[in-house]
């Protein structure tokens, strides 16, 4: 039997509003730190540390990996990732993942994307009340990830 990988998705914390300028450089929030620092304590108290995490280059997911990994104790290895963005398509993100060597992987991402990847790995319907509002946190796992092949595990919303 194959270990379980375990994939954590994290959208990022409240922003900047949308009209302010060019999407990819739009900025956390005051609330936006605040959700994610409270996100990361909730993290913190599972005791689950990723081995690697994947951030969207865009401004306020790089924040949020920042405030977030500031709250967890020990390094983490960081790597920017282009497939993560607000239009990642799963399929493609699922097949990148499930080729990476790390059992536990978190992915710094955005909407409709964080959602959309959750929905297509589980193997059953979202329960109702997980929405990725800013500076949710979603668990899954699975001996591999892609479609309707993984587990939901749990989530944390600071809302």
């Amino acid at each position: 039997m194959k270990k379980l990988k375990r994939l954590y998705v994290l959208r990022h914390g409240n922003a900047e509003p949308y009209g302010l300028g060019q999407d990819e450089f739009r900025k956390l929030t005051e609330l936006g730190v605040a959700e994610v620092k409270a996100t990361a304590r909730a993290f913190l108290v599972k005791k689950e540390v990723p081995d690697v995490v994947f951030v969207s280059p865009y401004v306020r997911a790089q924040q949020t990996a920042t405030h977030f990994l500031s709250v967890l104790e020990g390094g983490v290895e960081v790597q920017n990732s282009p497939l993560i963005t607000p239009y990642g398509k799963e399929v493609e993100v699922a097949e990148w993942l499930d080729q990476l060597p790390y059992e536990s992987i978190l992915l710094i991402t955005h909407q409709p994307f964080a959602y959309q990847l959750v929905d297509f790995l589980v193997d059953e319907p979202l329960p109702a009340n997980v929405v990725m509002a800013t500076a949710t946190l979603t668990a899954v796992e699975g001996e591999f990830f892609a479609g309707a092949c993984c587990q939901f595990r749990w989530y944390s919303s600071p809302q």
